[in-house]
């Protein structure tokens, strides 16, 4: 096999929505050979993603650390929420601490390195892996800050960065800046949801709009979609326009939950929180998350 092959493989292999046996095994060979002649930790990357899918983890483990080596950030950043939150079933807050610090010591345009600041302040704040140190935690913060301000890129950690200068802004007693970082975090986070629901994005969009209303007050006439994070906490029936079509959604107790949460109708279907109705609800054969802010005569019904 030469390097123009193996590409060629990885090439058929991403266009086929249901590739085979034979398509997987020739996907791992390519990449096998890749990872052996050029050496590129890319691959050594991509071929640790195929195992974590298939639930190998102890191999998927082997090829991050293997790209680990090579300074890859991807895969620093990956080792490192890989042990932060124990993703496999085990935390291991020393490990995620020094993936964490050799990432954040990489080039700061690229977008893996601010991930691994940010998440390495979170860990001097609440003294994880680390003595806790808060003002060294609202350093990195600011620092981070200034690095992701203008984003390029929707992956970019804007929002997850800018959410956590707001808190530290209304700690000071700086409201108007705190409000104003999480509206653009907000607006930042709707669209990255429209594109990408994925759950960790939805919970930090939870925690973005809940502050903002801690903050200011809430106008339902100007509420646009995001903003049922807030509206949901309670029991209500609420209703809104999505081009020419009017929705409603039930907010109920559940009584599963012995009445300390809420759980949310849409269309016939329940969900136990407004997360799980970011996750999975569909709304013209699509994910919810597509409305964005596109919602009209949102309205609390009686």
């Amino acid at each position: 096999m030469k390097t123009q092959d193996a590409l060629k493989v990885l090439r058929e292999y991403y266009d086929k929505s249901t590739p085979t046996k034979d398509d997987e095994f020739l996907f791992t060979e390519a990449l096998g050979y890749l990872i052996e002649e050029p050496k590129d930790p890319k691959y050594m990357t991509e071929l640790a993603w195929y195992y974590g899918s298939k639930k190998r983890f102890d191999i998927e483990i082997k090829y991050l650390e293997m790209a680990a080596e090579y300074g890859y950030i991807p895969a620093i950043e990956e080792l490192g929420y890989m042990w932060y939150y124990g993703q496999h079933g085990e935390k291991d807050y020393k490990k995620a601490f020094e993936y964490f610090s050799k990432g954040a010591e990489g080039d700061s345009d690229q977008m893996g390195s601010l991930w691994c600041r940010y998440k390495l302040a979170d860990m001097y704040r609440f003294g994880c892996g680390v003595e806790q140190d808060e003002k060294k935690y609202r350093q990195m913060i600011e620092e981070a800050y200034e690095k992701v301000r203008n984003p390029r890129r929707l992956n970019d950690p804007y929002p997850e960065i800018a959410y956590r200068l707001a808190c530290i802004r209304a700690e000071e007693g700086k409201n108007e800046t705190a409000i104003d970082l999480l509206k653009k975090s907000k607006r930042f986070m709707a669209e990255r949801l429209s594109v990408e629901a994925f759950w960790g994005h939805i919970e930090v969009m939870g925690r973005i709009v809940r502050k903002l209303y801690e903050l200011t007050e809430f106008d339902i006439q100007t509420a646009t979609f995001y903003d049922l994070f807030y509206l949901t906490k309670e029991p209500c029936n609420l209703s809104f326009k999505y081009y020419d079509r009017k929705y409603k959604i039930e907010i109920k107790k559940d009584e599963e939950e012995n009445n300390e949460k809420t759980a949310i109708c849409f269309e016939g279907k329940w969900y136990r929180s407004f997360e799980e109705f970011c996750e999975k609800a569909k709304i013209e054969n699509e994910k919810i998350t597509v409305v964005y802010d596109e919602i009209y005569d949102p309205e609390v019904l009686p």
